[in-house]
């Protein structure tokens, strides 16, 4: 009877210290993974809270049947934003722009140009930066 129950003990024993193995190298890489995207999400969130920006200006000039716009952002933030990051809509449409500079610092004003849009009048523009930020401007042309 007592080397069953030695038996039975080492027996348990070996599943248990098996099963926490098994656990723990399944739950500790886990555990490292979504800390790491909770440190990505909080550096993400810190940088929209420390980015702003303003359309100061529009400029169209014609180009043909269609328009280029001249767009003047300026950076009232405090990260310094890559300007090729950027997004412009009009109307709801992304147009592809060329930049005058290739970084937006804070308190620095960037001109975007977006070339060939189609269609006269009154455009709502959108220009969104690479984290998600962004201003409004309605053109009455």
């Amino acid at each position: 009877m007592g080397f069953s129950l030695i038996g039975a003990a080492a027996v348990l024993g070996l599943s248990l210290f098996m099963a926490v193995e098994i656990i723990t190298s399944d739950l500790l890489p886990s555990i490292e993974s979504i800390n790491d995207s909770y440190d990505d999400m909080n550096e993400r969130f810190q940088e929209q809270v420390h980015t702003d920006i303003n359309i100061t200006a529009v400029y169209r000039s014609a180009n043909g049947s269609n328009f280029d716009y001249n767009i003047s952002v300026k950076n009232i933030g405090s990260i310094t934003l890559k300007s090729e990051g950027f997004m412009i809509l009009l109307d709801g449409y992304e147009y592809g722009f060329s930049v005058t500079q290739r970084y937006l610092y804070p308190e620095n004003t960037v001109n975007f140009r977006a070339n060939n849009v189609t269609g006269a009048g009154s455009k709502r523009i959108k220009v969104i930066t690479n984290n998600g930020v962004a201003d409004y401007y309605v053109f009455i042309g």
